[in-house]
């Protein structure tokens, strides 16, 4: 739509403009002086050749002269062509602006003057104030999950300045697409034909755009999966599913909206931040030394750093490590031996521009006996308590209780870290729902087979490695066996490093398996041929199961240089499979089942800033499940048993997600093709931003076009004038007489 951004001033010095040369070429009469002649007929003839060209003469510098300063008015009143809504032909149509705003804790990032996200505010305050009374918005905020300020379209600005000025920055992850896709449904609910804008503020970080799902498999896996992804507990990566990368979807966005993108951060950010930390053993024994592994990761320039380990406040070491090509390095430190019980640690990095990822925190934890149940008969359990009872020096590190299976289900199993099933099947199926509830929360169980059990018994179990199809004597000549270790590198075995021992066993019954369930794996192998260890993970625990028994029923197991180590391994494994984390990311719902499971109703937890956090509880499944709320702030949660007695303890250790440590950017090129938009506008600044909106609704001005013609057509102007300014000849020279005596014109 054609528009004049000075239409007043046209109409007046257009309309000027236009009649001064037609008053000028009215005023230019000719004057005509009559002569006495003899005869007139030839000069008759000769003026009407003429006077055609006469004419065209004058008209043309005519039109020069009013282009000319047609020109110059229009220049001056800076026309322009827009974009109107239809029907709307006088003054600006009015619009309808979703704003969506980065809510990731990369927005922290310190730019010098400020931070990132304070730039984001105050840019999303400046586009609300120059909204004109009869647009309206709608904000949101992009965290890891959509955050809705203002979820329909208002037109009260004040409201909206006043939101965005009390807007709490949150320690969280973001995904930017599910925000645009909410902020699009507002816009599309609104009636009446209005331009509409959507306006994207986030810094430079690629993270949030694969969330739109056009980036590279590989470059986004990269990402997410970040420098420090360790195990699942202290996994840095944050895992996109299938339904988050498939909410984007182009074709819902109006092909006339036009998308606003702010890319405030910094052009080349650094950062250097502790994504995972590692403990080995996962949990140690009193006054027992152990090994911290630390990862690092970091984005820009290569350059040399440190890492300082804290336990209870103490600084305990400090290690310099140079960054490699890959992004990421690795360190290790020496926890000192520990008193019994939690202790607070942390690993900091020196203060860079994003401060909020320079700790990681953790909690360790220091146990006097591992507690260990055994549940099958005294003598069927002699050799395995036996052999958990036994210590280095004198000292045993395994607490074993025995109960009865008739027992089992009147026992607390959460006491225990790991289950020792001794030729105790068949259970009653209230006891085989306990120990899987017992496995499915983190614990561990191990299972040794015995003649009470028949194959059918194993079949009501869901837990286990695979269900035996037969129970198997060994011929006379096949018993020495010779065990193998299929994975040396698990977690169980390596420890032991007993690889390549040649440990030989004599086997008289074994149990044997035709199929596994597909998580199944074998550990430890009779011969190469015949399982002997099998192992699978179920929920957060795991399940051992073994080929033979115990005792000495089924073989000389138990005589082995192998089976008090394995027993000892086993238990000891079972600490760190799933009963214990060291430290949980920040969320708006955290389980306490499977972090405390100690934790009570009426248990009193604070955060790292004193304030005292509340227990939530829900029925799920004929269970009390408890909660936190909110948990967002980094740092160490401290428990204290109800009623305020005793001294409160280190229960939690809450971490940002390390994957928007993270803060590669994203070329400008690659934000077109992730929103695959008609109208895509990038900015930034935020005078740039500015700009780009009065030139998309408003339009380019052709100001400057306009005086360059103004230019030429005065150069034209000039040389016509000056043309018809120049003497001629008289009629009398133009006229010449032919041989036959007719008067004809020359030239």
């Amino acid at each position: 739509m054609f528009d004049l951004l000075n239409p007043l001033y046209f109409y007046i010095a257009g309309s000027i403009g236009v009649m001064i040369p037609l008053i000028l070429h009215l005023i230019q009469t000719r004057r005509t002086v009559r002569l006495p002649f003899s005869t007139v007929r030839f000069l008759k003839l000769a003026q009407r050749q003429s006077a055609t060209r006469i004419r065209m003469e004058n008209i043309l510098l005519w039109l020069l002269r009013t282009l000319l300063l047609l020109a110059l008015a229009l220049a001056f009143a800076m026309p322009l062509l827009r974009n109107r809504a239809l029907g709307q032909w006088f003054g600006r149509s009015p619009r309808d602006v979703a704003i969506v705003i980065d809510g990731s804790y990369s927005m922290a990032y310190d730019l010098g003057g400020g931070t990132v996200w304070e730039k984001a505010v105050e840019t999303a305050v400046a586009l609300v104030e120059s909204l004109s009374e009869q647009d309206r918005l709608c904000l949101f905020v992009a965290r890891d999950r959509v955050d809705p300020v203002i979820e329909q379209l208002t037109g009260d600005r004040e409201e909206a300045v006043g939101r965005l000025k009390s807007l709490a920055f949150r320690q969280s992850s973001s995904e930017l697409a599910p925000a645009v896709m909410a902020a699009n449904a507002a816009l599309l609910e609104a009636e009446g034909r209005r331009e509409r804008e959507i306006h994207i503020i986030s810094d430079n970080q690629a993270l949030p755009w694969d969330s739109f799902g056009a980036g590279s498999g590989d470059e986004a896996a990269a990402r997410d999966a970040g420098p420090g992804d360790g195990d699942a507990d202290a996994g840095a990566g944050r895992k996109r599913t299938t339904a988050t990368m498939g909410a984007w979807d182009p074709d819902k966005i109006d092909e006339k909206t036009v998308c606003f993108v702010s890319l405030l951060g910094a052009a080349d950010p650094e950062n250097i931040a502790p994504v995972d930390v590692r403990i080995e053993p996962p949990v140690t024994m009193a006054r027992s030394p152990s090994k911290a592994v630390v990862r690092l990761g970091y984005t820009g320039l290569l350059r040399a750093t440190t890492a300082t380990l804290f336990v209870d406040g103490n600084e305990i070491a400090s290690r310099s490590i140079e960054a490699g090509p890959g992004g990421a390095g690795e360190l290790s430190f020496i926890i000192p031996p520990l008193s019994p019980g939690r202790h607070a640690a942390r690993v900091e990095t020196p203060d860079d521009n994003l401060m909020l990822d320079n700790a990681f925190y953790f909690v360790l934890k220091a146990e006097d006996r591992f507690p260990a149940l055994c549940v099958g008969s005294r003598d069927d359990t002699f050799f395995l308590r036996a052999a958990l009872s036994a210590g280095v020096g004198g000292d045993a590190s395994i607490e074993a209780d025995t109960v009865e299976p008739a027992g089992l289900q009147e026992t607390k199993l959460g006491a225990y870290a790991c289950v020792f099933l001794v030729n105790a099947i068949p259970l009653s199926a209230g006891a085989v729902n306990a120990l899987e509830r017992f496995v499915e929360d983190g614990g561990l169980l191990a299972v040794f087979p015995g003649d009470s059990a028949a194959v059918l018994d194993y079949q009501a179990w869901t837990c286990l490695p695979g269900v035996p199809t037969a129970v198997r004597n060994v011929p006379r000549f096949e018993r020495k066996r010779l065990l193998h270790w299929d994975d040396p590198r698990h977690p169980l075995l390596d420890p032991l490093n007993v690889e390549g021992a040649g440990v030989t066993v004599t086997v008289r019954r074994t149990l044997a398996w035709d199929d596994l369930d597909e998580q199944a794996k074998r550990l430890v192998s009779q011969d190469a041929e015949h399982a002997f260890l099998l192992s699978r993970p179920h929920g957060r625990g795991h399940v051992l199961f073994f080929a033979v028994a115990a005792d000495r029923t089924w073989s000389d197991f138990p005589l082995s240089p192998f089976y008090l180590p394995i027993v000892h391994q086993v238990v000891q494994f079972a600490a760190g499979v799933g009963s214990y984390t060291h430290s949980v990311w920040c969320t708006d719902r955290l389980a306490l089942a499977p972090v405390l499971p100690e934790a009570t109703v009426d248990t009193r937890i604070t955060g790292p800033d004193g304030e005292p956090q509340a227990v939530r509880s829900a029925a799920a499944e004929a269970r009390t499940v408890l909660h936190l709320e909110d948990v967002w702030k980094a740092g160490i949660y401290r428990m204290q048993a109800a009623g305020g007695a005793g001294e409160s303890v280190p229960a939690l250790a809450v971490n940002m997600t390390r994957a928007e440590s993270n803060l590669a950017p994203l070329e400008p090129d690659r934000v077109r093709e992730r929103l695959g938009l008609k109208h895509v506008h990038l900015a930034f600044e935020q005078e740039e931003l500015m700009t780009q909106i009065r030139d998309s609704r408003v339009g380019r001005t052709f100001g400057e076009q306009l005086l360059w013609l103004a230019f030429c057509l005065a150069v034209a102007e000039f040389f016509v004038a000056n043309r018809l300014s120049q003497p001629r000849s008289g009629l009398s020279e133009s006229l010449v007489m032919d041989p036959s005596g007719r008067i004809q014109e020359v030239g």
